[in-house]
Parts: structure tokens; C-alpha cells; sequence
């Protein structure tokens, strides 16, 4: 269907050229051609259904209707399957058969009927982007399926599963034959990501399946102005998953072929093998941590920086609840000095947010808040939500006691391809924040224990796993999940 899209989310669709890419690199136009029944379960306007026929008219085979017979098209929207209709019509002279047309979501109401090949491009969008309508209708699925353990884990940190996720798991267990294949195009973190790990449990509709190959697309752009990484994915049901994987990145104009194998559980995301890379885990990459030295990420405004972010430190502000801001200066340069500061109107014992009996002690920062308070009110997202209707409008996310621990082994966690992790001790008796999820850091009480961890960290090991984890250059590269998961091995 599309590369961002669900029944209520904007649309871009795959460009038939790469649909054909698809079709001929897994041989599916030769299998429809030998009697291979195809169905698009999420079709948009047919991209990959004009793909077949364009490959026919170039092969000089005549579309019968007999090969119609055995192409199905499912969409949720009515209009663009007559979209393609018009299409189908004008461009290759094919009237295609209603009856092999399907208006219907598959996810809710998938056809009683099964086929021999799927292909298409489902809908890649987080749950938190759907509208709201949409999220309760899907939040027993998400659950049927596995993706996640319960609705509470939908609605907070599992609200980033992807809907293609979802329908993966509904049109490979339904929609198949036994042995039938799926070629899709998905987003990456379906593998990557740790939040998809009810997707790699393998399993869909009770039947098992596997993950036969992998093309990751590292430097063409199939989908033009997205974000997301993205690859395509040959899929094999009734047949058990096995590791390593086939997985071919692009390089010069060529897929070089890798292996692909899981972190350490079957269920974990994936490491990306090259040639001479071994499959075995460094045991030597060891860091002892304390119970409160869980890998954190930084202070989150939920899009309010220009409220409590700075690049001068305040004057009309107290400057007990003004602390330094690590910034890409500190990596870049070496340089200590602070360029930005957060406003944090919070307790430093306790890590919680100030009453407002406290705040009213400090007449600069309760004339603040009050100006900004409609704009802090409006805020989105469901934890900072929870804690604005519990009347603390003033709160952040990712603030807690160690927030306010004296040292920081802090690194780089957003977007990079190296790892240096830095300590950072307390300034003018304020201690440093990381900024959201641009860095993440250990939280340490002396400095003897920040440098033990800091050193261990410079193990060699660890960016070598980061870059097998496939993160490099990408927004979860170091983040404090992946971290907190070498550093468990």
C-alpha cells in the first residue's frame, strides 16, 4: 500500500519500478505465470499488480483471464481500487475483474480465502500516530497477535509497535497457503528494533514461519522524502525459523551478501554480520553496575525546549534549579564549558517535580511558569498527559534521583557511527543533563566508580556491536535500551 499510511494517515505509495524490482528479483511474475495464485493484501492503487502486468507486456505474455483469476487485490479504501481499475485499463488495455477487487481492512475483516504469494507494502506507521478511533478498534489486535503483552503496553512504551507489524502477522497467517511465501517491502526496525519483539517470536496465526532473506536499502531512495529505514523481506510459512539469515545490504550499486543473526536470544534484534565477522559474543565486554546505574536517557521536554532550554543561563530564574546542558561541543571540540542550560523545577533529593508550595517560594520561577503555563497544558503524549491531568503541569520526562548523581559517564546516543563515552562532574555545584534522546549516560556517586565505568567502556567490543545492531548513523544507534542489553551479555 504505502510507505506512511493507514486507514487514516497520509499516503505514499510504492513506485512501480521498485514493486517490479521486487516481483523479479523473488521470482513471483514466473511463479503467477506457472499457476501461482497472487494476492496484494494492502494494494493501494495496484502498484504491484501494474508491475506484473508492465513485466508481461515487456515478455510479450498476454494477460488472460485466467491469470486474473488468480490475482486478488485487498483496500481498505473503495476508490483506490477503481483507481487502479482506470489505471489497469488505460495503461495496458486489461478491464480487471471486479470480483478479484476486496474494499475491506484486513486487519478487522480478512477474506476467508488463502493464496500461494503475497506481495505489497503494508502500512508502516507507529500505533501513537494512528488517530484514536483507530487505536481502540486495533488494540485487541495488537495483543491477539503478540505484538504486545496488553492494552496498557499499547498505550505507553509499546506505542511505537508498527501497524506493518500488525499486518504481517494477520496476512501471513491468514492469507497463506502451507508453504506459501510473502515479499514485502517493511520498515527496518521490524528487525532492529527492540519494540518488535513480539514480531520475531516467528509465529502468526499459530503457524510458524520464517524469515528467508533480507535487502536492506542503504543508499537508494525507493520511498522518496521518508525517514524511516527500510528494506524488503522474503517471508516462508509452515516452516521453522532458522539463523543466520541471508541479509544483502546495497554497496556501489550491488548487494553484497551478509548474515544476519540475533543479539543473543532468538527474539532479540538482529546483528548484521560482514565477512570475517564472527557470530560469537565478546565475553570479555564486562561492566558491573549497581541496581540505580540502569543506562538513562536524557532530560525530555516532550516539545517544550523553548521553554525550559537556554542557550544563556537565566538571570530571572533561580539558579538552584538551573543546570548545564551537554551539547555536541563537549564531542566535537573537548569543550567543557556549558553552550546551553534546563530549567528543572524539581526536588534534587527525590527526583520528583516541586510542589507548587515550593515553587511559590521563588517568586522569578512561579511568574514564569504561570506565563508559560497554557503552552506547557497543551503538551501531547500519554505520560506527560498523565501527569498534567494530576495537576504537575510543570514536569519533564526522564527526570529522577539520578538525574541529580554528582557524575555522568555520558555518550553520544542519537544519530552517530562511534562511542565515546565522557565524564561529566558537577559545575558551580549544578551537575550536567543529557538532552533527550540525543545522549544517554550512567548515573555515578563518586568519581573512582564514573571512571572504572568510564574506562570500561572503551571496550573495542562495544562500537562493533553497535554497528552490527545496525544503528549506525540511524536515531537509535547507542541509545540506553541497546546499551543497557551489551553490557547485560
Amino acid at each position: 500500500m504505502s510507505a506512511l499510511c493507514s486507514v487514516e494517515v497520509g499516503q505514499i505509495f510504492t513506485p512501480i519500478k521498485w514493486a517490479e524490482w521486487l516481483i523479479e528479483r523473488w521470482g513471483i511474475f514466473d511463479a503467477w505465470i506457472d499457476g501461482a495464485s497472487i494476492c496484494d493484501p494492502t494494494a493501494g492503487q495496484g502498484a504491484f499488480a501494474l508491475a506484473l502486468f508492465r513485466l508481461a507486456r515487456s515478455r510479450g505474455v498476454r494477460v488472460s483471464p485466467e491469470l486474473l483469476s488468480r490475482l486478488t487485490l485487498i483496500e481498505v479504501k473503495a476508490s483506490h481500487l477503481y483507481a487502479f481499475q482506470v489505471k489497469a485499463r488505460r495503461k495496458f488495455e486489461i478491464d480487471f475483474p471486479v470480483s478479484q477487487l476486496l474494499a475491506l481492512d484486513v486487519i478487522t475483516n480478512p477474506p476467508n480465502t488463502d493464496y500461494d504469494i503475497l506481495f505489497g507494502n503494508p502500512p508502516w506507521a507507529n500505533f501513537a500516530d494512528l488517530s484514536d478511533s483507530y487505536k481502540d478498534r486495533l488494540k485487541p489486535y495488537f495483543v491477539a497477535e503478540g505484538l504486545v503483552p496488553d492494552k496498557k503496553r499499547v498505550l505507553l512504551g509499546s506505542s511505537r509497535a508498527d501497524i506493518a507489524a500488525l499486518v504481517l502477522k494477520i496476512v501471513l497467517g491468514k492469507l497463506l497457503r502451507e508453504n506459501g511465501i510473502g515479499c514485502f517491502f517493511v520498515p527496518l526496525s521490524l528487525f532492529s528494533g527492540d519494540v518488535h519483539r513480539g514480531f520475531r517470536d516467528y509465529v502468526a496465526n499459530g503457524r510458524g514461519f520464517a524469515v528467508e532473506e533480507v535487502c536492506e536499502f542503504t543508499g537508494t531512495k525507493v520511498f522518496e522524502g521518508i525517514g524511516t529505514s527500510y528494506c524488503c523481506v522474503r517471508f516462508r510459512m509452515d516452516v521453522p525459523h532458522k539463523f543466520p539469515v541471508k541479509y544483502f545490504r546495497e554497496r556501489g550499486g550491488e548487494w553484497i551478501e551478509h548474515q544476519a543473526v540475533p543479539l543473543k536470544f532468538p527474539e532479540d534484534q538482529w546483528r548484521v554480520l560482514q565477512c570475517g565477522d564472527t557470530a560469537d559474543l565478546d565475553s570479555s565486554i564486562k561492566v558491573e553496575l549497581s541496581s540505580d546505574q540502569k543506562p538513562r536517557q536524557g532530560v525530555n521536554t516532550c516539545g517544550a525546549n523553548s521553554i525550559f532550554m537556554f542557550e544563556d543561563k537565566p538571570t530571572h530564574l533561580p539558579e538552584e534549579f538551573l543546570f548545564p546542558l551537554a551539547t555536541k561541543e563537549i564531542w566535537k571540540n573537548g569543550d567543557m564549558a556549558p553552550h546551553k542550560w534546563i530549567l528543572l523545577p524539581y526536588d534534587k533529593n527525590t527526583g520528583r517535580p516541586l510542589s507548587w508550595a515550593s515553587i511559590e517560594l521563588y517568586a522569578g520561577l512561579k511568574q514564569y511558569l504561570i506565563e508559560v503555563r497554557d503552552k506547557l497544558e497543551g503538551r501531547k503524549g500519554t505520560l506527560i498527559r498523565s501527569a498534567i491531568g494530576k495537576g504537575v503541569w510543570w514536569s519533564l520526562l526522564g527526570v529522577g534521583p539520578y538525574s541529580f548523581a554528582p557524575y555522568k559517564v555520558i555518550w553520544e546516543a542519537y544519530g552517530k557511527s562511534d562511542f565515546h563515552p565522557v565524564i561529566l562532574n558537577s559545575l558551580e555545584a549544578q551537575v550536567w543533563q543529557a538532552n533527550q534522546a540525543m545522549q544517554a549516560f550512567i548515573p555515578c556517586w563518586n568519581e573512582a566508580d564514573a571512571e572504572r565505568i568510564c574506562a570500561a567502556l572503551q571496550h573495542p567490543g562495544i562500537p562493533t556491536l553497535l554497528r552490527q545492531l545496525n544503528g549506525e548513523g540511524k536515531c537509535n544507534w547507542a541509545q540506553p535500551g541497546k546499551i543497557g542489553k551489551i553490557l547485560s551479555l
